[in-house]
């Protein structure tokens, strides 16, 4: 028994792997359809750990990553790491494959994920992908129960056991759902969805719900060596329509407080509700150059944003 007075912030800090995204000892689900780059995804988190270099413009703690491939042997891995251009120092990461086999018994092996852990001080193991893991349990795929109760403790044993943050990957079914059981979303601490954009595959939107960290929503770019790219806010001379006209509707004002849809309802704009709600969180640092203020309002259970405009100060003057 501990007085939570006593917990430190750098006591916290050092729970976190990837801000805003993992923490240790968490359990983590990356879905998306096939061919759309789990794998790259798992990999190039990999190279961020080991190389301790930001993650999609996120920091993280360095450690060693334990991959776990269903998918490919260990050669077609690092013919995957080559094109990406990725290299692991000797030491940080370590796979896991099929060796042959139909698929991984999970606890034939855990006297390797034990090596991994207590010889390189591992605090992740990626399993890509989990449906073909033998975690000693039968389980029903769409059974809420089964996937809570069977399998998620299953790996929160193992998490627990090792102090281990685990990633495994999965698929979306045909309506763009998680495939199976609601407890693929429910039951892990996060989860990490990639969705392609329908006229251009190359665009990628990251969004992660997770149990400790605010909701995150990325725009990414798929270069053609399968590398994802954060697409960083427009500049100044490329603002986006809504949000001149969303300055020029404050300045009207010079405060007051709006929805997103009544802003778009009142000034006409030619966009959604939730894009506009991610335009804003995006280009925060852009319209503030521009004079416009925007921070939540916590007078309602709306989702009420309280905006502010000043005349801008032109720097040449």
């Amino acid at each position: 028994m501990i007085d939570i007075n006593e917990i430190t912030e750098e006591q916290t800090k050092k729970d976190i792997i990837i801000n805003g995204i993992m923490r240790s000892k968490g359990i983590y689900c990356l879905v998306a359809n096939a061919k759309v780059g789990k794998s790259m995804m798992s990999l190039q988190l990999s190279d961020s750990l080991a190389n301790k270099k930001q993650f999609l413009g996120q920091d993280v703690m360095s450690s060693p990553v334990l991959y776990i491939t269903t998918e490919c042997d260990k050669g077609q891995i690092k013919d995957r790491c080559n094109l990406l251009g990725i290299t692991f120092p000797k030491g940080k990461f370590f796979i896991i494959d099929r060796n042959g086999e139909g698929n991984i018994n999970l606890k034939d092996n855990e006297w390797k994920i034990k090596q991994f852990v207590e010889e390189y001080n591992g605090k992740v193991m990626i399993i890509d992908m989990l449906k073909d893991v033998d975690l000693g349990i039968g389980y029903d795929m769409n059974s809420y129960q089964d996937i809570n109760q069977l399998m998620m403790f299953k790996l929160r044993e193992l998490a627990e056991k090792y102090n281990l943050a685990i990633l495994f990957t999965h698929h979306l079914n045909k309506q763009g759902k998680t495939l199976g059981s609601t407890a693929f979303d429910a039951s892990p601490d996060g989860v990490i969805t990639l969705t392609e954009d329908k006229n251009d595959k190359s665009l990628i939107k990251f969004k992660m719900i997770n149990r400790d960290f605010s909701q995150l929503d990325i725009q990414l770019k798929k270069s053609k060596n399968q590398v994802f790219n954060v697409i960083e806010p427009v500049e100044d001379n490329e603002l986006d329509y809504n949000l001149i006209e969303l300055i020029k509707y404050v300045a009207k004002f010079g405060e007051t407080d709006f929805t997103c849809t009544e802003v778009i309802n009142n000034i006409g704009l030619k966009t959604t509700a939730k894009r506009l709600g991610r335009l804003i969180a995006s280009n925060k640092e852009l319209l503030a150059k521009e004079g416009l203020y925007i921070t939540p309002s916590r007078s309602s259970d709306k989702r009420i944003k309280h905006a502010r405009y000043e005349e801008p100060i032109n720097e040449n003057e």
